[in-house]
């Protein structure tokens, strides 16, 4: 099962298809979280009504980088939210 795991020290830098957007700050045991598969989610304010106000952490030959939730990740990210 994958584990869920907040960031709070990543940080989104470039937007949409903005050719250096990335992820910045992520820890090294973050990092290796998301290589193994666990997802690794941070927070940011939304500014239109489509998103989420959660980033989930992605990673490629680019580098880390973002993509909004999916809705089972969203309630995932809310019932762990809920128990806390």
């Amino acid at each position: 099962m994958k584990r869920i795991i907040e960031s709070t020290t990543a940080s989104k830098l470039g937007w949409g298809r903005a050719r250096y957007r990335r992820v910045a700050g992520l820890t090294d045991e973050e990092q290796e979280a998301v290589k193994r598969g666990d997802l690794v989610w941070f927070r940011f304010k939304p500014w239109h009504y489509t998103q989420s106000g959660f980033k989930v952490v992605t990673h490629s030959v680019h580098g880390w980088d973002s993509r909004e939730p999916t809705p089972a990740e969203i309630a995932a990210i809310t019932a762990l939210e809920e128990t806390r």
